[in-house]
């Protein structure tokens, strides 16, 4: 299964492009409905004296193990169930700007061709590293609970505003 995103418009999956805004429904009919609906809604006001504004609401597919190969993807959508980002945890070949992502290479090999192309980036939490340009981040194992450096999440989204928050 391959993945290929797209800066500041969207992803194609298998061959089939989808925009940032796409509706939910959209993706689930043209990925035959292989998900996993997965909405939460995190409640957050009794931090904050009932005001319910800062609650966490989560909208998303899991898709897991398509075409008979073992992957594992998250679809997420925001309050109007459009399409917001991907995230990628294993399984998926990953191409952006002509650069090919395989989970469980060492994720330095992929920052070294990222910066040789121009694309800076900061490490916003220890093995997480982000593209502002791009609007992606990746991380190691070892950041996601694991061991080692290998590549083991990407996350390309329509905006990033939310990351770069401090």
């Amino acid at each position: 299964m391959k993945i290929e995103a797209i800066p500041n418009i969207g992803i194609i999956i298998n061959g089939k492009e989808f925009n940032w805004g796409n509706d939910r429904n959209f993706l689930r009919e043209s990925l035959n409905n292989l998900h996993k609906e997965d909405d939460n809604i995190f409640e957050m006001s009794d931090f904050f004296d009932g005001d319910t504004s800062y609650d966490i609401i989560q909208k998303r597919d899991i898709y897991e193990n398509i075409n008979s190969k073992e992957n594992y993807f998250f679809l997420n959508y925001d309050e109007d169930e459009k399409l917001e980002s991907v995230e990628i945890h294993n399984g998926i070949n990953i191409s952006i700007n002509n650069i090919d992502l395989i989970f469980e290479k060492d994720i330095n090999e992929y920052l070294k061709l990222f910066k040789s192309i121009g694309e800076d980036y900061v490490e916003i939490e220890e093995g997480n590293f982000l593209f502002q340009n791009l609007k992606i981040t990746i991380a190691n194992s070892e950041s996601m609970g694991g061991d080692g450096n290998r590549l083991s999440y990407f996350y390309s989204s329509k905006s990033i505003e939310h990351l770069l928050e401090e």
